[in-house]
């Protein structure tokens, strides 16, 4: 088991609120833009259900077909961004452990230190 200073602690703490903050911007503008393109998907199958049958093959363009991809790969980044989340949460609660442990294990080295100095005190006047 690995113990961490608590500035080490700290540092990380603070990089990995970084990286969380910067993974929710980036989740919160995937989704908007997700957003607009399941619109843009609703629309394109509206205008596919107006097509008839026949031509429904070869009316599908290289723009809709590229919207669609582009729906998928927003979709895929969305997951992305929910398990780095998940991830990020999972470190913080560890670092927030291991920051409790460092604090706890320092008042327990000043205590000490406290006890042994009134020690000394003591028997110095003694």
């Amino acid at each position: 088991m690995v113990n961490f200073s608590a500035e080490k602690v700290q540092e990380i703490v603070e990089e990995k609120d970084a990286e969380y903050k910067k993974l929710e911007e980036e989740y919160s503008y995937l989704k908007e833009e997700y957003g607009e393109l399941e619109e843009v998907c609703q629309e394109l199958k509206r205008e596919r259900k107006n097509i008839p049958l026949k031509v429904k093959s070869v009316y599908l363009s290289q723009n809709h077909i590229t919207e669609l991809e582009r729906i998928t790969e927003l979709e895929n980044a969305v997951y992305k961004a929910q398990e780095i989340n998940k991830e990020l949460h999972e470190t913080n609660l560890k670092l927030s452990k291991s920051l409790k442990t460092a604090n706890r294990d320092f008042f327990i080295l000043a205590a000490a230190y406290v006890a042994t100095l009134a020690l000394m005190i003591y028997l110095f006047i003694r």
